[in-house]
């Protein structure tokens, strides 16, 4: 129907590129099924591969949003280039850095939590 409105406002926000799913709207699992694909004869090899790769999901993310935000300061010219080195974050702030940070590096390294995990549980 042309010219309907969506339930929540005018732009589609997180439309998915396939097929115009709305992506707030796809359900992913939350956690894989079955045992991590190994490729290396040591654990500790794919292990490191893993973190290598979730690592480089997050620093693509950064890079991207870093892109954006420097390509809107710079538009709005809101601020000066070197303004990021002379900042100082306010207590709220720097707590809110300290528990993302703390998050990543749970995400990063859950894949050698999960193999501790097995190994204790394994019956030897």
């Amino acid at each position: 129907m042309a010219g309907k409105r969506e339930a929540g406002g005018g732009k589609k926000r997180g439309a998915s590129r396939r097929r115009g799913v709305p992506a707030d709207r796809v359900k992913l699992p939350t956690l894989s099924k079955g045992r991590r694909p190994e490729f290396y004869e040591d654990p500790a090899i794919d292990q490191l591969f893993a973190i290598v790769t979730a690592l480089t999901g997050e620093v693509s993310v950064l890079y991207d949003r870093i892109d954006t935000l420097e390509r809107v300061l710079a538009r709005t010219r809101a601020m000066k280039p070197d303004d990021p080195e002379s900042y100082v974050p306010p207590d709220e702030v720097a707590d809110w850095r300290v528990r993302r940070r703390e998050e990543l590096l749970r995400r990063v390294f859950a894949v050698l939590e999960a193999y501790a995990n097995r190994q204790t549980a394994a019956p030897r």
